[in-house]
């Protein structure tokens, strides 16, 4: 597995979303790949920290427009 398929893997990897297959090697690559530890780690840090922060209210005029877009391509 290169470096650019573990990234294009990590969110469902990190979300459990991957069969084990795909975990397996991206483990391997792991322990074998220190910059993608690091980004690996630096992911999930991003991920809680987002997660931690308070909901903010989406504004009026952006909900409008995606209701417009949702109904034009419904």
């Amino acid at each position: 597995m290169t470096c650019k398929e573990l990234a294009d893997l990590l969110m469902a990897y990190c979300d459990g979303e991957l069969p084990s297959e795909h975990c397996e090697l991206i483990c391997e690559h792991f322990r074998l790949c220190g910059p993608c530890r690091n980004f690996m780690e630096s992911y999930r840090i991003t991920v809680r920290l987002c997660r931690s922060l308070p909901m903010a209210e989406l504004p009026q005029h952006l909900v409008d427009r995606l209701r417009a877009a949702l109904k034009d391509h419904a």
